[in-house]
């Protein structure tokens, strides 16, 4: 589970471009990219820019999301333990130092830049696979979005690459570099192992005031940690969608509303060849127009491939905002399989060669109804769900409880016990937390027993209205509930460190000369176990490596070391019986592997180096009061008793 923390957070310096944060919010619907809602409190400043905590936590929610593809059993609070919502911070202060930086120094992307990001994103993407400006409009206004925020947003990823792309093209490591590196890596290790059981030793005689001294001294271990008590009501999406009625009205109005979608278009496969000088398009005009083939002039006139030409389907509109209006023009008169004259334009002089004209007639309202009709529940139903949260926020607003809201809107109430922000509820058997709910958990250790009650949005089909109805402070759990398990936790511990002199004794020995098998052998402990690897096989266990071999991979050949493990209930002492040096001329691939790993390390570097200065040069102020009450809010416990 933390693995997947640190792989979130393993290569910041990329993910300060925030991978186009505004098409991930398109895609994903996740949260307001744009750090909307509630009055937030600033959590830094960059150069003269606030990032809030709202912002914070709507990358932060985001980023879980996407962790939860792959480990759905991860909590808000685990990932912070993590050091996620720290890293998410530098990113998006990294992110806006080089936006920052990128204004001082007057870069700005072209719209031909833009436009070819945009093209570039599969969520804007017909059935055909090519750029659909229908589908583009259609995804940014169900969010909400103006075409003038998505491309304002990616003109600032455009920026932050130009910026770091000046530190992206180290040289290749040199071989007498990297030979050592490698040679490490091939290296072969056997090691000894032995354990030492703490169940090899006698429990210890205790007495009440071993125990209540160890109680105290643990007592963060036997305490419970914060708990909530909520109430929520649920509003599913499937559920109101199933009460809805499509009638002719309703398609009706929807035919009318998207009277264009219906109407009679066109659109155009084309192919274009943009140059600088009007001689070289005139020839490619004259040379196609002679019969020869557009492609094949384009490569020889101006080195032109096929996928530099390549517009795809396009209606005129979109062709004037990617070109200009004359172009446009002139390339919805020409006919099919023809080439316009060169037109000019900002751009330079294009020459357009039309492959085919799609010629698409009007649909009548019952011609399409059929077709429509999901869409028109689809909508009917989401006017619905608006229309109970609407009533809901409305009523909540005007000081109504959960429980009053629900039974006017005829919604089901759940009381949830005292829940950890984990999601467990203590000492209540037989109770099982509705899993769909658990973001829910989160946001209700994120308020305070004092805020109003409010609608949450759960996902894209579910909301809820949440209250927390109590605050339940961690409390220590009274040793007379508890004193078998105290006992056995400090008998354990009394085992443990009975075991840990054994195992210092058999280091001495060893390091005097004496067989690990021998010393096992004469303190009546199991067998010893081998253990013969490289380091590479090592690096690419998919699972977490065992910490005694990961001990003998640190050690010098003939070392010995004890260490403790109370996972496994028993010290180790591991000896580092041979170590053979790797041999390069055994894996000459290897090395070529390893000379490019160093060098995307190195990029990494440079690039870290660089957004430090920068941060540095536009200067970077941190709120950490700010910073450590959101952590508290989605670690959901407040200080444990002393």
């Amino acid at each position: 589970m933390i693995s997947l923390i640190r792989k979130a957070l393993s290569s910041w310096i990329v993910l300060a471009l925030l991978g186009l944060v505004l098409v991930a919010f398109v895609v994903t619907g996740i949260g307001d990219p744009f750090g909307g809602g509630p009055a937030a409190t600033t959590v830094a400043t960059v150069a003269k820019d606030d990032i809030s905590d709202t912002q914070v936590s709507s990358q932060f929610d985001r980023q879980l999301a996407t962790i939860r593809q792959e480990q759905p059993g991860i909590t808000a609070a685990q990932a912070t333990r993590g050091g996620m919502l720290d890293g998410v911070l530098e990113r998006l202060i990294g992110s806006q130092a080089l936006t920052s930086m990128g204004e001082k120094l007057g870069l700005g992307p072209s719209k031909r830049q833009i436009d070819a990001e945009i093209a570039s994103i599969a969520a804007f993407r017909g059935p055909d696979g090519r750029f659909s400006e229908d589908t583009f409009r259609q995804a940014i206004s169900s969010q909400g979005l103006t075409e003038d925020m998505v491309r304002r947003e990616i003109g600032g990823d455009v920026v932050r690459r130009q910026l770091l792309g000046l530190v992206d093209s180290i040289p290749m490591t040199p071989r007498k570099l990297a030979e050592p590196f490698t040679a490490l890596q091939l290296e072969q290790r056997t090691l000894s192992i032995g354990a030492i059981p703490a169940q090899s030793f006698p429990a210890p005689t205790l007495s009440d005031a071993d125990i209540d001294a160890f109680y105290k001294k643990n007592i963060a271990n036997y305490t419970v940690p914060q708990r909530r008590r909520i109430i929520y009501a649920l509003i599913d999406s499937a559920e109101i969608a199933k009460t809805v009625m499509v009638t002719d009205a309703a398609l009706a109005d929807y035919y009318k509303r998207n009277a264009v979608q219906f109407a009679a278009s066109e659109t155009r496969t084309l192919r274009q060849v943009v140059v600088q000088d009007k001689a070289q398009a005139d020839t490619i005009a004259r040379r196609v127009a002679a019969g020869e083939d557009f492609a094949a002039v384009a490569k020889d006139v101006a080195g032109f491939s096929e996928t530099d030409m390549d517009l795809g389907t396009i209606s005129k509109s979109a062709l004037a905002d990617q070109t200009a209006s004359t172009v446009a023009d002139a390339v919805f008169k020409a006919a099919s399989g023809t080439v316009t004259s060169p037109v000019q334009s900002e751009f330079g002089w294009h020459v357009v060669r039309v492959d085919a004209v799609v010629a698409k007639p009007a649909q009548t309202l019952a011609e399409v109804a059929d077709s429509i009709r999901p869409a028109v529940e689809a909508e009917l139903a989401q006017n619905a769900v608006a229309d109970v949260i609407e009533k809901a926020d409305d009523a909540l607003a005007d000081g109504s409880s959960v429980a009053e809201v629900a039974k006017d809107l005829g919604l089901a109430v759940v009381r949830v016990p005292p829940v950890t922000s984990e999601g467990l509820m203590l000492g209540e058997s037989g109770l099982q937390l509705d899993q769909r709910v658990r973001p829910l958990i989160e946001r209700a250790f994120a308020t305070e027993e004092s805020d109003d009650p409010t609608v949450e949005d759960i996902s894209d089909t579910l909301h809820a209205l949440m209250d927390v109805e109590e605050v339940v402070p961690p409390t220590p759990v009274p040793l007379a509930e508890i004193k078998p398990q105290v006992t056995a936790a400090l008998t354990f511990e009394r085992q443990m460190d009975a075991a840990k002199v054994v195992a210092d004794k058999i280091v001495a020995g060893i390091r005097e000369g004496k067989s690990l098998a021998a010393l096992l052998a004469e303190n009546k402990l199991p067998p010893v176990q081998s253990f013969t690897a490289r380091r590479i096989e090592i690096a690419a266990r998919q699972e977490p490596v065992p910490p005694p071999i990961g001990l003998g991979f640190a050690l010098a050949k003939g070392d010995a070391r004890a260490l403790a493990q109370p996972r496994n209930a028993a010290w180790f002492v591991v000896h580092v019986a041979d170590v053979k040096p790797g041999n390069l001329a055994e894996a000459p691939a290897f090395l070529d592997q390893m000379r490019s790993q160093m060098q995307t390390a190195a990029t990494n570097e440079y690039a870290q180096n660089f957004v430090a200065a920068i941060m540095a040069d536009v200067g970077v102020k941190r709120n950490p009061k700010a910073l450590d009450r959101l952590k508290q809010r989605y670690l959901g416990n407040a200080d444990q008793p002393e």
